[in-house]
């Protein structure tokens, strides 16, 4: 006789977004890029940028003391911390499970840090699954992100134009073996090496240390080294390989494109959100193009869950799909059933 395996599903879920933002006329009177364009062609008309005290670890505990207290849990039931948030943070190579754990009094917990750019919280809820598959010590895992990507951008560089909605905030969320509700079905993901070199901060690595010169330069923020050609094999690649996850992950659960009920993406460009929304066959209503908030990197399908709840998009039963993409270049996909499981 086979032995089930266990399931995991969400059993609460969080966000932190900052007060201040940048819109499209203010990014538009410190670079090349009109204000209409910013709205129109990109998509989108502000985006949050940090606070006083809105550090990146600091935005992701805020998410994170949010989602336990939804969660009805005590501190000392989270088993694991895993903290998919960004590498720009407070301090350089400073782990930041260890600080959630103080910070939340996680005493029984142990934690790590891991990275996909924008693509690793899905990555960690991939990954929360299957350790709770494997491990029978693991009940309930706090998955935690913060992102401050906004700092590593530089208006006047036009070749970065693209990736101005890079934004801030923070988001957590409680993963739960054999959760009651909001079960995560399946996940897959698809990276390729080709596009290892096109985006980075050029100075202030091992390879090439900061220097007074480099800040004079700006090479502190991210570049693109190879604009048209990353451009060229993005738009042959992307969009193919997002639906090529989806396709797979669908496959996985042994469901199909028309049985998607709610995505939750990332923000992209409108034209890439409306050909996602298109292959899929949903409605607009049955999605949340995040407009107002910017690209909050591994936050925003947290976020637009939350949004969804808030907005009565979501119901019992539904099968969600949420994606992601990262640098690197990197795409993921992540199906979940909503609401209680049967």
């Amino acid at each position: 006789m086979t032995n089930k395996l266990p399931t995991a599903g969400i059993l609460s879920l969080a966000t932190y977004i900052p007060r201040a933002y940048h819109d499209a006329d203010y990014i538009a009177a410190n670079s090349d890029t009109p204000a209409d364009i910013i709205r129109t062609k990109l998509g989108w008309y502000q985006k949050n940028v940090p606070g006083p005290g809105d550090g990146t670890a600091a935005m992701g505990i805020k998410a994170a003391r949010k989602a336990l207290y939804y969660s009805g849990m005590n501190p000392m039931d989270i088993d694991l911390v895993i903290w998919s948030g960004e590498e720009v943070k407070e301090f350089r190579n400073w782990p930041v499970g260890p600080k959630i754990q103080k910070e939340l009094g996680l005493h029984k917990a142990w934690s790590f840090d891991m990275q996909q750019r924008c693509g690793t919280t899905l990555v960690a809820f991939k990954l929360a699954r299957d350790m709770i598959r494997a491990d029978t010590t693991l009940k309930n895992i706090l998955v935690v992100s913060g992102y401050r990507n906004s700092d590593l951008i530089h208006y006047p560089n036009s070749r970065v134009r693209w990736m101005y909605y890079l934004a801030a905030g923070g988001a957590a969320c409680v993963i739960q073996r054999n959760c009651p509700k909001n079960e995560i079905l399946d996940g897959h993901c698809i990276s390729d090496g080709s596009f290892a070199w096109d985006v980075y901060v050029p100075s202030g690595g091992s390879a090439a240390p900061m220097t007074v010169q480099d800040l004079e330069k700006a090479r502190q923020y991210l570049d693109v080294m190879d604009p048209a050609g990353m451009k060229e094999r993005l738009e042959r690649l992307s969009l193919s390989n997002w639906m090529l996850c989806i396709d797979r992950v669908l496959e996985k659960c042994g469901c199909q494109r028309s049985d998607v009920n709610y995505l939750a993406t990332l923000l992209v460009k409108k034209s890439a959100h409306d050909y996602l929304v298109n292959q899929l066959g949903i409605d607009p209503g049955q999605t949340r193009y995040l407009a107002e908030f910017g690209h909050h990197g591994q936050n925003d399908q947290i976020l637009s869950l939350e949004l969804a709840l808030e907005e009565n998009r979501l119901k019992d039963g539904d099968l969600v799909l949420m994606i992601s993409a990262g640098i690197g270049y990197a795409w993921n996909a992540t199906a979940l059933r909503w609401g209680p499981v049967p």
